[in-house]
C-alpha cells in the first residue's frame, strides 16, 4: 500500500506535485487513514506529514522508479484520529488551486494551533549492538553514552549543544551503524486534553489547627538548618526533618491564603493551587506532600484543565423573539438553501433588521436536525458581542476562535470542536478551518468587509472560502449584510445566490435604560434657548426609509465660508448639545487615528516622513510621539524643523485624538471615549471598552471604523461623521464602495432603540453619488451608479484582478524585475490567446517604499486568470514576489 503524504513544512512551491509518496508497512495497514498525522523519513531527518490519500492497487506507480518495494516507509502514526476531515482536506486543495498557493500552505491553516512548532525530532537508542562499533568515536561516541543514559535527545538540543555539522554527522554515524534512530514526538499537550494536578486543603480548622501547634513543638526540638543551605538538602537528619516541616507549614499557610492560585478558574474557593506552582513557591518534595495528604488536612487530585476564553463572563440567557413576516420568509429561505435552490443566500438587510436573531433561529433549526454551525464576524471587537448573543441563546455549546485568544486558548477549543463537544463555532476568519463535522450552516456576517481577506500566502477571502466550504459540505451558506460588497450582490442579481431583503428594522426588544437612571446632564450642558439649529446651519435631511435615521449632510465649505474653523460644525455642535442634555448618547466616528495627520515647518515646507515608508507621520499627544502607522516606528516629538531649524513647527490634518480633545473642551461635562487600535490594543481592551459605553458610563464614543459595524447601542441617538472624505479619493477602484459602506454602516447606529436617531454628515464633496445615496440608505442605487462604472472599466465583477507585487531594498531592482515579469506575462497572454486579458504596469505601487523595501505591482485583469497563472507557475517566480488573488484593494 502506498500512502500520499503532504509535509506542510516542506511541501514545494510548485503546487502540482506537493505530495511525496511513502509505502505503508503491513503492521500499519490496518490503522493508516487519511487525514492522519504521520512520521516519515525526510533526506537525512524525520518530519511530520498528513496522509492525504492511500493507494493499495498493486498496479505500478506513475513513476517506475517509485514501486512498493524501493519506497521509503512511513516510521509511525503519531495520531491515530485523523487531524483532517475530508471537507477540510477538499477545501485545502481549493484554496491551493483558486489563490496559486503551496497545498502546504493551505494545509496548514487546517490544522491545531502551534502543532508544527511543538513537534520534536528526537534520537534514541536501539538494541542491536550493546557495544559501540569501533568506528564509532568522538562526537558518536559521546552522544551514543547519553543517548544510552538518557533514553532519548531532542535533535534541536543536540544542534545547539555541538552545532549542525557535527551534531549532522554523528547522528548519520550512528543511524548507519544502526545505534540510533529518528523519530517525531507530539507533546501529550497537543494530543489530547490537558491533565494538572490541583492542590486544596480538605481539613477541619480544628484538625489545621492541631497539626501546626504538633509541628511548631517539634521543631523547637530540632536543629533549623541555616538559611542558606535551604536551597540544598541538608545533611544532618535533624535538620532534614526541620527542613520538611518548614516546608509542610508553608504549603499549609499558601492554600490557607484567599483567592490565588487557580481558584477563580478551577475552585472557586480560594484555597486550590497547581501542584507544580506551589512546589516551586515553598519547595516541598513530593514526599512532603504526601504526609500532608496521609494526615488529611489537603488533598491532590489530577484533572483536565483548559484554557476557557469565557472564564470570568457572566453571560445571560436569552430566548428567541418573534419573528416578522419578513424575517420569518427569510429564515425559510436559509432553511431551504442547497435543497431545491442555490446554497448560497445574501441576506440584504437594513442596519437594525433584525439579521441576527434570523441567524439564531437559523442555527437552531439546524441544530434540531443534528448539524452544526459556524458563525463568522469580520472584527475581535465583534466577537464579544455576538459570543453573547450565541452563548446565552446556546449556553455550554458555544465555542470560539480568534486571533485575539492566546495559543493555548485556540488549542483547547479547537480541541474541544474536533471532539464534537460543541455544536457552534463563532469567531473571525479562521474559525471557518475548525474542524467541525456534520456542518449544516455557515454564516458570514458583515460579508462585505476587507477583514475577511488574508494578506498573507494563501491570500484567501473567508466569504469565498465559506461558499466553497458549503458546496464540498452540502451546508447552506448565509451571506449577511446591509451592504453587501459589489460583486456578492452582482452574483445574487444573476441568480447564482438567493437574495433576500429585509428592508424595515426590526421592533425593539430591549428598550434602553431611561436618562434618570444614568443621572441628570450637567446644567453647564443645558442650553438656555431652543436646541433646533437655524435653517442655515442644519440643511433639511435626506429622506430616509422608514424606521431608519434621517440623515443631515453638513457642506464644510460653507461652514468655513461662515468663519467656523472648528473640526465641529455648529449644526453637530448644537445637535451634540441637545443629544448631552437629554442624557442620551453619541458617536463620532472619523476613520484616522492620531491628534494630526502631518507634521510640517511653516517655513520651509518639510513635511516629516517616515525613514522606512513613502507616508508620512501621524503626531500622537497621548503617547508624545509622532508614528507611522504602517512601520510602527516612533520618534519624539520634533520642537525645530530639521530642515531649516526653524522653530515653526505646526499639525496639520486631524484624527481621533484631535476630535475626542475637541469635545471634551467644548464640553468639559461629558464623558468621551475613544475607541481606536491605540486604545483597544488586546481583546480584553475591545470588550472593556464596549462595555463601558453599552453600560452607559460614557456619553461620547470617538473611534474609527470598528465602531461602524455590527454594535448594537439602543442609548446611541446621534451619530456625528466628522469627515465623509477620508479615503473618498483613494486611486482604488474599491474607494467608493468601502466609503458607501462605512457612512451606511456607522448611520446605523442610532436609532436603535426606542428613541428616534439622527445623523450628520460633514464632508466637502456633499455632491458624490457615494455620499448622497448613503444619507438616503439607498444601496439599490449606489449599486446600479458603481457596477455601471465597473462593467465600463472591466473591474469586479466583470474581470477578475490578480495582483503581483515585487520587493526589494533597492528601487532599480525592483523596477527591473517588474519590468520584466511584465514583458513575460504580455508573452504568455498572447501565445495563450486569452481574452479580455490585459495588465496594469508594471508601475511603483500606491506606497512604494513600505518598512524599508521598495514594491513595485503588476496588476492582472482577465475573466479567468487560472490558465495564466498556471503557464506563470508561482514556482516560476524568483524570490520576493507575492501573488494576491482577487485583491481586497489594488493599492
Amino acid at each position: 500500500m502506498r500512502a500520499e503524504i503532504m509535509v506542510p513544512r516542506a511541501a514545494p512551491r510548485d503546487s502540482r506535485s506537493p505530495f511525496y509518496t511513502y509505502r505503508v508497512p503491513e503492521r500499519m495497514a490496518s490503522r493508516i487513514a487519511p487525514g492522519q498525522l504521520v512520521a516519515v523519513p525526510f533526506g537525512e531527518r524525520m518530519a511530520a506529514g498528513i496522509v492525504w490519500a492511500l493507494d493499495a492497487s498493486d498496479e505500478a506507480a506513475a513513476d517506475q522508479a517509485a514501486t512498493p518495494e524501493n519506497l521509503r516507509p512511513l516510521a509511525s502514526i503519531l495520531l491515530e484520529d485523523a487531524l483532517l476531515l475530508p471537507a477540510q482536506r477538499a477545501l485545502a486543495e481549493w484554496l491551493a488551486d483558486h489563490y496559486a498557493a503551496p497545498l502546504g500552505s493551505a494545509a496548514r491553516l487546517l490544522l491545531p494551533p502551534g502543532l508544527l512548532r511543538s513537534l520534536r525530532t528526537v534520537l534514541r537508542p536501539l538494541a542491536e549492538s550493546a557495544q559501540p562499533s569501533p568506528d564509532v568515536s568522538g562526537d558518536a561516541a559521546v552522544v551514543l553514552g547519553m543517548l544510552r543514559g538518557r533514553g532519548r535527545l531532542n535533535r534541536d538540543e543536540l544542534e545547539e549543544t555541538l552545532g549542525v555539522a557535527r551534531a549532522t554527522a554523528a547522528t548519520k554515524l550512528l543511524r548507519t551503524h544502526k545505534l540510533a534512530a529518528l523519530g517525531v514526538e507530539l507533546p501529550g499537550a497537543q494530543t489530547g486534553a490537558r491533565r494538572e494536578r490541583l492542590v486544596r486543603l480538605v481539613g477541619a480548622s480544628a484538625a489545621l489547627a492541631t497539626w501546626r501547634e504538633t509541628a511548631r513543638t517539634r521543631l523547637d526540638s530540632l536543629p533549623l538548618p541555616p538559611p542558606r543551605r535551604l536551597s540544598r538538602r541538608p545533611a544532618d537528619p535533624g535538620e532534614r526533618d526541620a527542613e520538611r516541616l518548614l516546608r509542610q507549614l508553608a504549603v499549609l499557610d499558601v492554600l490557607s491564603r484567599p483567592a490565588r492560585g487557580v481558584s477563580d478558574k478551577a475552585s472557586g474557593a480560594g484555597t486550590t493551587w497547581r501542584l507544580e506552582e506551589l512546589r516551586r513557591l515553598t519547595r516541598a518534595t513530593a514526599g512532603a506532600l504526601a504526609e500532608l495528604e496521609r494526615a488529611g488536612l489537603i488533598a491532590i487530585a489530577e484533572v483536565d484543565m483548559r484554557h476557557d476564553p469565557l472564564a470570568g463572563r457572566t453571560i445571560a440567557r436569552n430566548d428567541p423573539l418573534p419573528l416578522t413576516p419578513p424575517q420569518r420568509d427569510a429564515l425559510a429561505a436559509i432553511l431551504r438553501a442547497g435543497e431545491t435552490e442555490p446554497h448560497v443566500v445574501l441576506l440584504h438587510g437594513i442596519t437594525g433588521s433584525g439579521k441576527t436573531e434570523v441567524y439564531l433561529q437559523a442555527l437552531a433549526a439546524i441544530l434540531a436536525r443534528g448539524q452544526r454551525g459556524i458563525m463568522l464576524v469580520p472584527e475581535i471587537a465583534l466577537t464579544s458581542q455576538a459570543l453573547a448573543r450565541f452563548a446565552g441563546r446556546f449556553p455550554g455549546r458555544v465555542a470560539l476562535l480568534h486571533s485575539g485568544l492566546t495559543d493555548a486558548e485556540r488549542l483547547d477549543e479547537w480541541r474541544r470542536i474536533h471532539a464534537g463537544q460543541v455544536d457552534i463555532v463563532v469567531g473571525s476568519r479562521s474559525a471557518l478551518f475548525a474542524p467541525v463535522a456534520h456542518l449544516g450552516l455557515i454564516v458570514v456576517d458583515e460579508e462585505h468587509e476587507s477583514a475577511y481577506k488574508e494578506e498573507r500566502i494563501p491570500t484567501y477571502h473567508a466569504r469565498d472560502a465559506a461558499v466553497r466550504l458549503g458546496r464540498i459540505t452540502g451546508a447552506a451558506v448565509v451571506l449577511g449584510s446591509a451592504t453587501p460588497s459589489v460583486e456578492t450582490y452582482w452574483l445574487a442579481r444573476q441568480g447564482v445566490y438567493r437574495l433576500v431583503e429585509l428592508r424595515e428594522r426590526a421592533p425593539v426588544s430591549l428598550s434602553p435604560a431611561p436618562a434618570a437612571d444614568v443621572g441628570a446632564p450637567p446644567a453647564a450642558l443645558a442650553p438656555p434657548a431652543a436646541l433646533a439649529p437655524p435653517a442655515a446651519l442644519a440643511p433639511p435631511a435626506a429622506l430616509a426609509p422608514p424606521g431608519l435615521p434621517p440623515v443631515t449632510i453638513i457642506d464644510l465649505r460653507a461652514e468655513l465660508r461662515a468663519g467656523n474653523t472648528s473640526i465641529l460644525s455648529e449644526a453637530l455642535r448644537i445637535a451634540l448639545q441637545d443629544t448631552l442634555h437629554r442624557g442620551e448618547q453619541a458617536i463620532l466616528f472619523l476613520n484616522r487615528r492620531g491628534m494630526a495627520s502631518a507634521v510640517m515647518c511653516r517655513e520651509c515646507g518639510f513635511a516629516l516622513r517616515c525613514l522606512h515608508c513613502d507616508v508620512s507621520m501621524t503626531f500622537h499627544a497621548g503617547e508624545r510621539a509622532i508614528i507611522c502607522h504602517y512601520c510602527g516606528r516612533r520618534q519624539p516629538v520634533p520642537t525645530t524643523c530639521p530642515n531649516c531649524w526653524s522653530a515653526s513647527i505646526r499639525y496639520f490634518g486631524l484624527g481621533t485624538e484631535r476630535v475626542e480633545a475637541t469635545v471634551k473642551r467644548q464640553f468639559p461635562s461629558a464623558r468621551v471615549l475613544r475607541w481606536d487600535r491605540d486604545t483597544a490594543k488586546t481583546r480584553q481592551a475591545h470588550e472593556d471598552l464596549l462595555r463601558t459605553f453599552a453600560e452607559r458610563r460614557a456619553d461620547v464614543l470617538v473611534g474609527t471604523q470598528m465602531i461602524a459595524k455590527g454594535l448594537d447601542l439602543p442609548a446611541v441617538t446621534l451619530v456625528g461623521v466628522v469627515s465623509a472624505d477620508v479615503a473618498l479619493f483613494l486611486p482604488d477602484f474599491r474607494a467608493s464602495e468601502r466609503s458607501f459602506q462605512l457612512l451606511t454602516q456607522v448611520a446605523g447606529r442610532a436609532g436603535r432603540g426606542e428613541w428616534p436617531g439622527r445623523v450628520l454628515v460633514q464632508t466637502f464633496n456633499p455632491e458624490h453619488f457615494c455620499i448622497k445615496t448613503a444619507a438616503l440608505h439607498d444601496y439599490p442605487a449606489f449599486f446600479a451608479a458603481e457596477v455601471s462604472a465597473r462593467e465600463r472599466y472591466g473591474y469586479p465583477p466583470f474581470r477578475r484582478f490578480v495582483k503581483c507585487t515585487y520587493e526589494h531594498r533597492d528601487r532599480y531592482s525592483a523596477q527591473i524585475e517588474a519590468t520584466m515579469l511584465g514583458e513575460r506575462l504580455e508573452k504568455l497572454i498572447q501565445d495563450l490567446e486569452l481574452p479580455d486579458t490585459d495588465i496594469v504596469g508594471p508601475a511603483p505601487a500606491f506606497l512604494e517604499r513600505l518598512r524599508g523595501r521598495y514594491r513595485w505591482q503588476i496588476i492582472i485583469r482577465s475573466p479567468d486568470p487560472r490558465p495564466l497563472l498556471s503557464a506563470l507557475s508561482p514556482a516560476g517566480l524568483p524570490r520576493g514576489w507575492s501573488v494576491d488573488v482577487d485583491p481586497a484593494t489594488s493599492l
